[in-house]
């Protein structure tokens, strides 16, 4: 990679546009010079930061690179281009910046507004790499092959750098070293089998872990012979797991034997249960048949009883049936003729209510019209009170409304008068700051009189003054011999003097021009007082004529504020007194037009009362046509009313009823309890037969004692109960300690497989991460960094030895001298080519610290292009340290650098040396002013631009 042109604007301490073009001047060793802080280093920070959005010295990013020189309006950004091989890329990068708006706002100014950060690439071929930020540095680096770090040692070597390699510890060499060789990969590595490592071990313990479980879990009888065995073999898991193993399975065996011992047993009670059961059933066959007789006999005894009991029951019931049929027979003749009589006064009830219905109604009629006469009566009487009533409020209204003009007028003397009121408190008003404004005015005349009066005496005083001086002003100019212009003489024996405090003409003529002016000022002053005065004869002069016209000659201005609140008072009043008498008037009106209506209601009411009294003395003549028809009605049947005709009807009905029932109930009952025992003596006469059948069954037979075979089947069946579950016990264990078996056989061939992995794993842990006892501590990452170190000091060394004479040189710490504790690996020392001895590398001067650290970074940059395969680096920049040589060293470094350069490759030095500055043709000058810096090119003593 070339530079070939460089643009920086407001970027640094560069507040415009700068261009820096090294088309013509990209090979061999050149000099960037300047005053310190003038932005030498800048150059630097402008390219990394083109590049990987970063500055060279990595402290200030590019956010902070906006110059404080740059006028608002200035964009910040770096344009940087470059070739590699035979293309050229060009990248351009902006920081986020605060920059002026480019519209004016609502006030007409220019606000400001926040720049976004953006980056972009052109290819060679003249198009833009598309993409966002990220994706545009990942391409720079695709570009160049080297990462951000890598570039800052082998291409801008900034500040420090080169003592941070030289000094640093094993531990901080190992950070750089991993970052620039990216040898992170093989941490990750190691990091890798740690990991594996211990989740080898953990998966381990958790199989011990298991293990443990299920050997607690297996169980056994107390009496166990194979468990004595067990307990003496659990504990060989680590060392005999098949002894163990073998042992379980004994103890299985144990158990399986002692369930076929227990199955035996248990079909030998079975068989004897079976017999006892026989037996049982056997004698409760026999105990039920006699059982049976027993019932039989009870039930033929009850079935004895229950048959008398009915026969006597058949003779009551007979006896009440012959009762029953006589009452009947002599009862129901008379309650039927009754009741045909009866029936056949019901039509004639239904005329009755008819003939009552209408004298109801009729009656009715007779009370609505009695009603409506007292109602319009009622209605007449109110009508007429509430005339009475109107026609007395009437009067009260006509008298109240006769003063409704006296108030009326009232009022409109009392609103004239006030308005004179407040017209007059106005005036005075005026008047008081007419009469103020003359007070005022009248110490201002006084005042300007006596200004005046001062002037005048000051002029007065200075114009005598100077007519005296003018005698000594010409008596300086007489000559002796000339005669005076004032008294002729030409003798001057006693001239006239000058006072010390003479007054100039300017003097008086100044003194005549205040008088004027304070005369002036008074006059106005005079002109002011009397037009002011004059004003307050007139207010007055009013207020005098309308107080004269409202109080008479006795009138003063403190009678104003008194008779002005009368007149409010008096109005307020008069106001309240003219709306009553308004709302009377209105009150009057209504009332005449109510009064008119009551008379027009008074004369319908009237009419209604005549219509409705006639019409009650026909209601009342047909009330009592009707009224006589009913009586006679009631006169030729037997009840008054039709409900206790029927109540008689209903009662007779239900006796002859009653007695049809009990007649017929008693058949009913009769015949249904001789039907009963005719069935009982059937049922009885059964009985006697199974009685004589069980009797013929049971001869020869007597009941048997079942106790004893019901005690031993008990016995059998709690000794079977005690087997089961002895078998069930034996189950449970064989098949818990079976599962335990089969689980402890598979963790065995996992704990194997595990163990074999964990060896393996363990023992590569042990060795990349450098754990291995007896030996250096040096992990796998170390080990390959120490490579790369020792070709990175055979690079140094290389150039270290033409720069010191052959007097030292690097060497890596040999692995015999280094610690067993920390992170060592990378530590340098120095051999002394003079005294055959190696040296801690802190133990270098300050000259020749520079130079080896000069050839570690030129070693470090070969060995970065070497592996970096195709990066092909053709500049280099260094930034300082070359002010600790001498001029013997200065010389060979410089000539190293140039031996560097060939003749196709670009360095750059920073330095404040001055004999650099003569000792090398090309430079670059940056200066510095208060509008910024700027730079040029000096080649061969001859300035150019940039």
């Amino acid at each position: 990679m070339k530079p070939v042109k460089l643009v920086m604007s407001a970027f640094g301490s560069y507040a415009g546009e700068e261009v820096l073009d090294f088309q013509n001047r990209n090979q061999g060793v050149f000099l960037i010079t300047g005053d310190t802080g003038a932005g030498k280093t800048t150059i630097f920070d402008a390219i990394t930061y083109a590049l990987y959005d970063q500055t060279s010295g990595g402290v200030r990013e590019g956010d902070m690179m906006r110059s404080q020189y740059a006028e608002p309006e200035t964009p910040t950004f770096v344009e940087f281009t470059f070739s590699c091989g035979k293309e050229e890329y060009r990248v351009r990068r902006n920081p986020n910046y605060r920059r002026q708006s480019r519209r004016k706002n609502k006030e007409g100014a220019y606000s400001m507004t926040k720049e976004s950060a953006s980056v972009v690439l052109r290819l060679p071929d003249g198009q833009e790499f598309p993409g966002k930020i990220r994706e545009i540095n990942e391409k720079i680096v695709e570009i160049l092959g080297l990462g951000a770090s890598q570039f800052t040692q082998t291409a801008m070597i900034a500040q420090g750098e080169f003592l941070r390699l030289l000094h640093a510890s094993s531990k901080e060499r190992k950070e750089i070293f991993a970052r620039i060789f990216d040898t992170e990969i093989y941490a990750a590595f190691q990091m890798k089998l740690r990991e594996r490592s211990k989740s080898l071990y953990g998966q381990l313990e958790d199989n011990r872990k298991l293990c443990d479980h299920e050997i607690q879990g297996v169980q056994y009888p107390v009496d166990s012979a194979a468990g004595n065995s067990w307990e003496e073999s659990r504990g060989l898991l680590e060392t005999r797991p098949w002894q163990m193993l073998a042992s379980l399975d004994e103890l299985i065996q144990e158990l399986e034997e002692g369930e076929g011992k227990i199955r035996a047993r248990e079909e030998v009670v079975q068989r004897e249960l079976e017999e006892t059961a026989w037996k049982l059933r056997q004698a409760g066959e026999i105990n039920r048949l006699f059982q049976r007789m027993e019932e039989s006999e009870h039930e033929i005894a009850r079935g004895r009883k229950k048959l008398q009991q009915q026969k006597e029951q058949e003779q009551k019931e007979t006896s009440q049936l012959q009762e029953n049929t006589r009452r009947y027979e002599s009862r129901m003749p008379e309650l039927s003729e009754q009741i045909a009589r009866w029936r056949s006064f019901l039509p004639k009830y239904d005329l009755l209510r008819e003939k009552q219905q209408g004298a109801a109604q009729a009656r009715r009629r007779q009370q609505q019209t009695e009603d409506s006469c007292r109602q319009v009566q009622k209605k007449l009487e109110t009508i007429m009170h509430s005339m009475e009533q109107a026609m007395e409020q009437q009067k009260i209204l006509e008298k109240a409304a006769a003063d409704l003009p006296v108030l009326e007028e009232r009022k409109k003397a009392l609103e004239n008068r006030q308005s004179l009121l407040d017209e007059m408190i106005q005036t005075q008003k005026r008047l008081n700051h007419q009469e103020k404004k003359r007070e005022e005015q009248r110490e201002k005349t006084e005042k300007s009189l006596l200004i005046f009066q001062e002037k005048s005496r000051e002029y007065e005083e200075k114009n005598q003054r100077f007519i005296q001086e003018q005698v000594g002003i010409i008596a300086q100019s007489l000559q002796e011999g000339e005669a005076c212009p004032v008294c002729g003489s030409k003798s001057h024996p006693k001239k006239a003097e000058l006072s010390e405090k003479a007054v100039t003409q300017q003097q008086a003529e100044q003194a005549k021009k205040e008088r004027e002016q304070a005369d002036r000022e008074m006059n106005l002053c005079r002109e002011a007082f009397q037009k002011v005065k004059e004003t307050c004869e007139k207010e007055k002069s009013l207020l005098e004529r309308d107080g004269k016209r409202l109080f008479g000659e006795d009138f003063s201005p403190e009678m104003i504020l008194p008779a002005l609140s009368d007149c409010r008072k008096e109005r307020e009043q008069t106001d309240i007194r003219l709306k009553e008498a308004k709302e009377q008037e209105k009150q009057l009106q209504q009332l005449r037009e109510t009064l008119q209506k009551s008379q027009q209601e008074k004369e319908r009411l009237e009419q209604q009362r005549e219509t409705f009294t006639q019409k009650q003395y026909e209601a009342k003549l047909a009330f009592e046509t009707a009224n006589q028809t009913v009586q006679s009605l009631l006169e030729e049947l037997p009840f008054s009313l039709e409900e206790e005709l029927k109540r008689y009807l209903e009662t007779a009905e239900q006796e002859k009823a009653g007695l049809e029932r009990e007649k017929s109930q008693s058949e009913k009952s009769l015949q249904k309890l001789r039907q009963e025992l005719a069935r009982n003596q059937g049922i009885l006469t059964e009985q006697q037969k199974n009685q004589e059948l069980l009797r013929q069954q049971l001869t020869g037979k007597e009941p048997v004692d079942s106790a004893p075979v019901l005690e031993r089947e008990q016995q059998l069946k709690k000794l079977a109960g005690k087997l089961e579950q002895e078998k069930l016990q034996l189950a449970s264990l064989k098949s818990r300690n079976c599962q335990a078996r089969k689980q402890l056989g598979k963790l065995e061939e996992q704990r194997k497989s595990l163990t074999e992995q964990y060896e393996l794993v363990s023992n590569l842990d042990k060795t990349a991460n450098g754990n291995l006892a007896q030996h250096i501590r040096m992990d796998f990452q170390t080990y390959v960094q120490r490579r790369y170190f020792r070709s990175v000091i055979g690079e140094a060394n290389r150039r270290l030895v033409k720069m010191n004479g052959s007097q030292f040189i690097l060497r890596c710490r040999e692995l015999e001298h280094l610690g067993r504790q920390g992170e060592a690996g990378l530590d340098l020392d120095v051999y002394d080519l003079v005294t055959d001895r190696v040296r801690d590398v802190k133990t270098l001067s300050g000259g020749e610290s520079f130079l080896a650290a000069l050839s570690m970074a030129l070693g470090m940059a070969d060995v970065i292009r070497s592996t970096a395969g195709r990066v092909h680096l053709d500049t280099m920049f260094i930034d300082e340290g070359f002010g600790s040589l001498d001029e013997e060293a200065r010389g060979k470094a410089i000539g190293i650098l140039n031996e560097l350069a060939g003749g196709t490759r670009l360095v750059g030095i920073i330095s404040h040396v001055t004999e650099l500055k003569e000792q090398m043709d090309r430079k670059l000058v940056i200066s510095k002013s208060e509008k910024g810096s700027h730079a040029r090119w000096v080649l061969e003593g001859q300035e150019q631009s940039g």
